[in-house]
């Protein structure tokens, strides 16, 4: 019996946001396994405090964590997700009780009824002076047991239990997803996998999410340890650049048959260990075809182009360059745009590219050339941070992974 309550009667207030559970199972998740409880409060954007207690049980409060907007359910589903590790720390408590009982049996060369557990050693040393529990490699007590809930609690979590997240009625033949062990009827989930091969509970992926992404575009990746990002100045860039030649739509494409534009789109991430992460998750959603899209783009309103499709990427390393003076080039997006932004230094080059775009080193301008050097425009070099797609955002890389995860790009 599950000793993970689901509701809050036994000590009164809301239960949407609340679970109780047995102090020796909260102790040992806490102490024990601190590293999945923070994985949980980071992938749900919650924080679990104890809001009250009793002798045996704990009242855990969990509260929306992060910068708005919060994920849809997101209480509903932490909730759920906390039941489940709480069942995962029952079980693996009551094992090292088991085990620490046997342990103490054969250290101790009890023999008693069990006459099978005695193994073959040195005599038996004499009695010593008593020591503190583990102090001669002996394991420490066990902590007892929780006490037994009572029976209209243990009723609820039953009932709980036993109801189906998608129908809310009672589990007709039960089906357990095999990664994150949530149970559904077997009807509801074979209908919910059909459209998205998702937990309807966790939104763990089960399969491989296939997009539309043109497939002739390439993926390439360089490193350049003179150009450092606002908030990661002692570590170097990384820069993406995605390169798609023109192409036709196929069958999978909003408009088969119709032609769209080859594009080239740049991206930074710190050379950092979480950004290098970042950039694997970043290969296997391109590789799976979740980059981009083809639609209409929300910038220009031209339809048929390729787009991003909901993998925020940082185009611009300090917020974008913002044009003072919007007569001077109406329609910026029609460049073979490449833009590598270069720190002010005396020794600038340009970087190896066919593109017909370079950046004149500088803090405040830049300088827009083709080919032959001549001016186009001058434009001034923003800062806007995060609402201009640049630096410095310090949840960047934590929410990019959120949005991966959402597709089924995980590290595991």
């Amino acid at each position: 019996m599950s000793f993970v309550l689901s509701r809050m009667a036994a000590c009164g207030g809301t239960c949407k946001n609340k679970v109780t559970v047995s102090k020796p199972v909260w102790d040992f998740l806490s102490k024990e396994t601190p590293a999945r409880l923070a994985r949980l409060r980071e992938e749900h954007r919650v924080s679990i405090l104890i809001d009250g207690e009793t002798s045996d049980i704990y009242v855990l409060q969990l509260s929306p964590q992060g910068p708005p907007p919060a994920p849809p359910n997101g209480l509903y589903l932490a909730r759920k997700a906390l039941k489940g590790l709480l069942k995962e720390a029952e079980k693996e408590l009551k094992k090292a009780q088991r085990q620490g009982e046997l342990m103490g049996c054969l250290a101790l060369g009890g023999g008693g009824e069990h006459p099978e557990l005695h193994r073959p050693g040195p005599p038996p040393l004499r009695a010593a002076p008593l020591l503190p529990p583990g102090a001669r490699g002996l394991p420490p007590p066990p902590p007892p047991l929780p006490p037994p809930l009572p029976p209209r609690l243990r009723e609820e979590a039953e009932e709980q239990e036993s109801t189906c997240p998608i129908c809310l009625g009672e589990i007709q033949n039960a089906k357990t997803l095999e990664k994150c062990r949530h149970s559904f009827c077997e009807g509801c989930i074979t209908r919910a996998l059909q459209v998205k091969k998702a937990c309807p509970m966790c939104g763990r992926f089960y399969g491989q999410l296939v997009g539309n992404q043109p497939q002739n575009g390439r993926m390439l990746v360089s490193k350049d340890a003179t150009l450092l990002l606002p908030s990661y100045e002692k570590y170097g860039t990384i820069v993406i650049q995605y390169v798609f030649p023109p192409g036709v739509q196929g069958a999978e494409h909003p408009n088969p048959g119709v032609r769209y534009p080859g594009t080239t789109r740049v991206a930074y991430l710190p050379d950092c260990p979480e950004g290098n992460k970042v950039l694997t998750l970043f290969r296997k959603a391109f590789d799976q075809r979740l980059t981009f899209t083809i639609g209409t783009s929300m910038t220009t309103g031209r339809p048929n182009v390729i787009t991003w499709n909901d993998i925020h990427h940082k185009t611009s390393c300090t917020g974008g360059p913002q044009l003072c003076d919007s007569s001077s080039f109406p329609s910026p997006w029609l460049l073979p745009f490449s833009p590598f932004l270069l720190w002010e230094s005396p020794n600038w080059r340009r970087p190896p590219t066919t593109s017909s775009v370079c950046f004149h080193p500088g803090p405040d301008v830049f300088r827009l050339t083709n080919k032959n050097k001549k001016l186009q425009t001058l434009a001034d070099l923003g800062v806007g941070g995060p609402s201009s797609f640049g630096y410095p955002d310090p949840t960047y890389l934590t929410r990019v992974q959120e949005e991966l995860r959402a597709k089924g790009i995980t590290d595991d």
